[in-house]
């Protein structure tokens, strides 16, 4: 990737766009706090701490650095940005220039960009990140990305964050415009392009929406002079941005290390926990699985088993809250094993392909969660609990997205529950997982999802309570009202 890092720099035309990015060197200083940049907005957890530095600094007068505790959770993170608008009447290829410095970095200190419609949707996103930028060390190092745009294209977002712990210092921003090369792509990058493609008009369930012509001579014009697969990043990032477009905001790729990763071990480090509310009320909460490690997922299965197994042997549980409202997807399987005993024995959902015009059931039974003739999940040992006619009150959100999703799915339908809440994140299409020749994964969007009355669903889940998130004397809102449901008669 630094080949062409290297290439984009050299003859990159900065033209007025260069302009559009305010205080890239972080040398104007906030009106209300002075210790912070103007013109970019910072959100951190409280583990993090944020600030101009004029000791370390690439050039000027200051940097803007993001440095975090000791011991922190891994996935708790730091993030900065700036949104300006964009017109483009054809397409182009913008690039997006800082220099950064690392110092102890044991998360993930990255460069990142988004692209939005009209409908402040994202339909383009590109990023780049300490673990790939070579060399690896705490000099300051150019990170650069590149994205495609086109005339869908209306504001931009740039910026970086720090995941984990460590250290970074970021200064200098730059944009520019990168023009077309004629020179043709090497035969490494055409055929793994062609493959790419193949999977996305074959499996998509949005293929038929495409303008296959138009992206395949796009693709042409921004493959010119691409020599290695590294670099083709630009391409697949436009293809998935195509697919953005016409409403397929769930694919998406998944590089060879994080797919290395996700088999291993689970990337979310949040764990489930149970409680006993006044009035015997059994609360669940789940958060997302992030791994495919069967080991993992038997593990995080059988804790929520466990966990319900106390409450409901050690109480006369009179009905339960399953909140679902910080569960943001990975693997659903465990969470509906964990989920099992409240859930109960039977078929859940179906997934959906327009391409066969099949149903493929997810059910469980005694433990064991399966997808078609395939066991996806199981615990041993497997309780149920003692009164499975209680009320279940299932909790939503924005959050609750992709398996966080199906796992809501899998409740619809039984006349005992009720969803409280606010609308999921809406990504209710099924992902297939597709292994590239680079070892990395194409998620796919290629079936539709349907609850146990085969009643489709592609975009967010409506609960049967809709209730603002507030705080009423200390108490959560969604909660009291679950509550509340759960003691009427």
């Amino acid at each position: 990737m630094k080949k062409l890092l290297i290439a984009c720099c050299s003859i990159i035309l900065y033209s007025n766009v260069s302009a559009q990015i305010k205080n890239p060197g972080f040398e104007l200083k906030s009106d209300s706090l002075n210790s912070l940049p103007a013109n970019w907005i910072i959100k951190h957890a409280d583990e993090f701490t944020t600030s101009l530095d004029e000791n370390i600094k690439f050039a000027g007068t200051s940097s803007f650095s993001i440095k975090s505790g000791q011991n922190i959770n891994p996935a708790t993170y730091s993030i900065f940005s700036q949104t300006f608008d964009t017109s483009v009447d054809q397409l182009k290829i913008i690039t997006f220039s800082v220099y950064v410095k690392t110092e102890n970095i044991k998360g993930t200190a990255a460069l990142y960009c988004q692209v939005k419609d009209k409908d402040n949707r994202i339909i383009g996103t590109q990023s780049i990140d300490s673990k790939t930028v070579t060399p690896q060390n705490n000099d300051w190092n150019k990170y650069t990305i590149s994205i495609a745009v086109n005339s869908n294209a209306k504001k931009i977002l740039v910026g970086g964050y720090l995941i984990g712990e460590g250290a970074v210092w970021y200064d200098e921003f730059s944009m520019g415009d990168l023009p077309f090369q004629t020179a043709p792509p090497s035969n490494d990058v055409k055929q793994y392009i062609e493959e790419f493609a193949g999977i996305v008009k074959k499996y998509s369930i949005y293929t038929e929406k495409l303008n296959w012509a138009s992206i395949e001579a796009n693709i042409d014009k921004l493959a010119g002079g691409i020599k290695t697969i590294d670099d083709a990043q630009l391409l697949t990032a436009y293809i998935i941005s195509e697919l953005r477009v016409t409403g397929d905001n769930h694919s998406f790729i998944q590089s060879k290390v994080s797919a290395v990763s996700y088999a291993k071990q689970n990337a979310d480090t949040r764990q489930p926990y149970t409680k006993l509310l006044p009035g015997n009320i059994g609360y669940i909460w789940v958060p997302g699985f992030a791994s495919t490690s069967d080991t993992a997922s038997a593990a995080f299965a059988g804790k929520i088993q466990k966990m319900i197994s106390e409450l409901d042997t050690k109480n006369d549980i009179s009905g339960w809250i399953v909140d679902l409202r910080h569960d943001n997807g990975g693997n659903m399987h465990p969470m509906i094993a964990g989920l099992g005993p409240i859930i109960g024995n039977g078929t859940l959902g179906y997934f959906v392909s327009p391409e066969t015009n099949k149903s493929t059931p997810w059910m469980y039974k005694d433990g064991k969660v399966t997808n078609g003739a395939a066991t996806t999940a199981k615990v041993s040992d497997a309780y149920a609990v003692k009164n499975p006619g209680s009320k279940i009150a299932v909790l939503t959100g924005p959050e609750t997205a992709s398996s966080g999703e199906m796992t809501t799915i899998c409740f619809i339908g039984k006349t005992n529950v009720k969803l409280f809440g606010q609308p999921t994140g809406g990504y209710t299409s099924a992902n297939r997982g597709f292994k590239l020749s680079t070892g990395a994964y194409l998620y796919l969007a290629s079936s539709y999802a349907a609850d146990r009355n085969k009643k489709e669903y592609l975009g967010k889940i409506e609960p049967d309570v809709v209730i603002k998130e507030a705080k009423e004397n200390g108490d959560d809102a969604t909660i009291k009202a679950a509550t509340d449901w759960i003691q009427s008669k």
